[in-house]
């Protein structure tokens, strides 16, 4: 007789559990666009938090820069992916333009057009659209390069915006790991009090 395992799955603490209300206050809102999932965010600034338990200040916003700049790496991707989306169409009757223009196709640009827009009609068009591409040894990757064609000026900014989020991050995570690192050193007083004579004050 077989048993089911009963696995407790214990949620996350809130942020609010985890940030003292002195420390928010002084990191204020997050940079979360208003087409953006704010729920996500505190998600993301829970498991930051979770991962490097920021105690002073200073380690609260070195979480805070980590969890701001991998937020925005992550919406560099999206706007990427995005990108591809929005240009879909265009790319695939470009392609069908091209090879109407080399004399491959029977049809005209209006038709390509409208081939293109059966792609989004169903699992009919989009076979219908893979078998014109099939004939003349294109498969659906032909549509990706051809939005690279079109959108490469985007794409670069894009993927330059991206990269740079990245180095962010690794500098960031690098000098916080060097800022704990050297805490132990910082916290010493450099002389003791007792050792330091006082210099009366001058009348």
């Amino acid at each position: 007789m077989s048993s089911t395992a009963i696995v407790d799955v214990v949620a996350p603490p809130a942020l609010s559990q985890l940030s003292p209300p002195e420390i928010a206050e002084i990191l204020g809102d997050p940079p979360v666009l208003i087409t953006e999932n704010r729920h996500a965010y505190d998600q993301l600034m829970i498991q930051v938090v979770l991962e490097w338990k920021p105690g002073k200040i200073t380690e609260w916003m070195f979480v805070r820069d980590i969890a701001d700049i991998s937020w925005e790496i992550l919406r560099h991707r999206r706007a990427i992916a995005a990108v591809f989306a929005i240009t879909f169409k265009e790319a695939l009757a470009t392609i069908f333009s091209h090879v109407h223009s080399k004399g491959l196709l029977d049809f005209g640009n209006e038709e390509a057009e409208r081939l293109a827009n059966g792609w989004f009609e169903g699992r009919k068009g989009q076979a219908k659209v893979k078998s014109q591409l099939a004939k003349y040894g294109l498969d659906a990757q032909a549509i990706v390069a051809q939005t690279y064609v079109l959108k490469a000026d985007a794409l670069d900014n894009l993927h330059r915006l991206l990269a740079l989020a990245e180095a962010r991050r690794t500098a960031v995570t690098r000098n916080f790991h060097e800022y704990r690192a050297m805490s132990p050193v910082r916290e010493s007083p450099v002389v003791d009090a007792e050792d330091v004579a006082l210099v009366p004050s001058s009348a």
